[in-house]
């Protein structure tokens, strides 16, 4: 099983908006609501490729309630932490398909006690005893430190797969850690080494950096370039034919899920790689954030070009 966890939840509002971008004053064509943030994105990719998955977040407030409510309503299996006192945030999803146009607005959530934090911290690691896989998605709330996410992971049991995707001072602090996957994308890794990464080989050459450190495995994508993974025994790199996509949003989320539906069954790192640059690519083609089709993966797995760096 894999279990996913989103310290920093929210309601997706996706508004489908045709011709915002060009008008002071628009019409909402449809709205649809959603539990958020990177690891829900996680639990719906791997639930469409089948991989059996539950989820943990640190929900508050009345937006809280929602997101649990709006989870269940799409069949999201989930364990929840409570905050003391603040509400879950909410972000904006605005999208043109028609434009192959978006625009996201991310409010930063509720500030967390250190209370509140190690009550989260309890329930993921209970929720972890019974996963062989476990992902741990996105941003950390106002008021968690580096040091307390790194609590968060070196709690987990040493016999389960921990895969992490952070950014900002969470993610340079977790550079050091021996997880067993780190997946990140180009910009944040860019920012965390201070250092400008924009080709494969760049980011190949960055990866081995990161290994050197800490992570056992990096997978760093880098948007419609496709992606690079490397562990000890090499270095990879996939892409997709162009595409002419509707929404990136949620495709790293996407992609993570892809990667862990492979390792989940045996396959190889450079295997996974390659389900994962698909499954990033399926959702870019569905409105909504971790969202794809399995004919569009199937599709796409079939023409990712796989190679050795």
């Amino acid at each position: 099983m894999l279990l996913t966890v989103t310290p920093n939840p929210a309601i997706d509002r996706l508004l489908i908006v045709p011709g915002f971008r060009h008008s002071d004053v628009c019409r909402v064509a449809e709205r649809i609501d959603s539990a958020g943030g990177k690891g829900f994105n996680v639990t719906r990719a791997a639930r469409t490729l089948g991989v059996p998955v539950r989820t943990c977040a640190l929900l508050g407030g009345e937006n809280g309630r929602q997101i649990a409510a709006l989870a269940q309503a799409e069949g999201l299996e989930g364990a929840w932490s409570w905050l003391s006192a603040g509400e879950s945030r909410i972000c904006l999803l605005i999208t043109d398909p028609d434009a192959r146009d978006h625009l996201t607005i991310n409010e930063t959530g509720p500030t967390v006690t250190p209370a509140d934090w190690t009550a989260f911290m309890e329930l993921v690691w209970k929720q972890a005893r019974g996963a062989a896989f476990v992902a741990i998605s996105g941003s950390v709330p106002p008021g968690v430190t580096p040091g307390q996410y790194l609590e968060l992971v070196r709690g987990l049991p040493l016999e389960t797969f921990v895969c992490i995707d952070t950014s900002g001072p969470t993610l340079a602090a977790a550079l050091d850690l021996p997880v067993d996957l780190l997946k990140i994308n180009v910009h944040e890794l860019s920012a965390a080494l201070g250092q400008t990464i924009s080709t494969p080989d760049e980011a190949r050459a960055a990866a081995v950096e990161v290994v050197q450190r800490g992570p056992l495995r990096v997978i760093v994508t880098l948007g419609a370039q496709g992606a690079v993974a490397i562990d000890a025994r090499g270095a990879w790199y996939a892409r997709t034919p162009p595409l002419d996509p509707i929404s990136p949003v949620g495709s790293g989320d996407a992609a993570l899920a892809g990667v862990i539906a492979v390792l989940h069954t045996g396959g190889s790192l450079a295997e996974a790689l390659r389900m994962g640059v698909a499954c990033g690519a399926a959702n870019t083609l569905v409105v909504g954030a971790g969202r794809m089709r399995r004919d569009d993966v199937a599709r796409l797995l079939a023409a990712t070009d796989l190679r050795t760096l």
